[in-house]
């Protein structure tokens, strides 16, 4: 069985996070664990890699989301005449959900590991012999 990382490995590997209240790093951590637990990943090292970049690219969005007061991530501030831009995510993501995981650094290293875990596969012949 697959080791599940704890909110104190959270903040050993991503000590930007050290503000963060255990039981919200928790909840990201399971639902990281909902999302990617159950594939078949090459190893438990990259397993518990992949649940800590995906909960803390869904730690940083919120952090985001939080940060601009009306839930939406900020993409441009200017400071003369008062200027915000937001930044709506992507909708046509890969994976088909609604997270875009180019939003963060942590959810690009998620993408990076998940490609070498699940790489795509080519079919060159639709033959099955075993």
């Amino acid at each position: 069985m697959a080791i599940v990382p704890s909110a104190a490995n959270m903040k050993f590997k991503f000590p930007e996070f050290a503000g963060i209240d255990d039981g919200t790093i928790e909840f990201a951590l399971e639902e990281a664990w909902v999302a990617c637990g159950s594939g078949d990943w090459v190893d438990d090292a990259n397993l518990a890699l992949g649940l800590m970049y995906y909960a803390a690219h869904l730690l940083q969005v919120s952090i985001l989301r939080t940060s601009s007061g009306n839930g939406q991530i900020i993409s441009s501030e200017r400071i003369g005449e008062l200027s915000v831009s937001y930044a709506a995510p992507n909708k046509n993501t890969q994976s088909g959900t609604q997270s875009d995981f180019t939003m963060t650094m942590y959810g690009q290293r998620f993408l990076d590991l998940a490609y070498k875990n699940f790489p795509a596969v080519t079919v060159v012949n639709s033959a099955v012999r075993f």
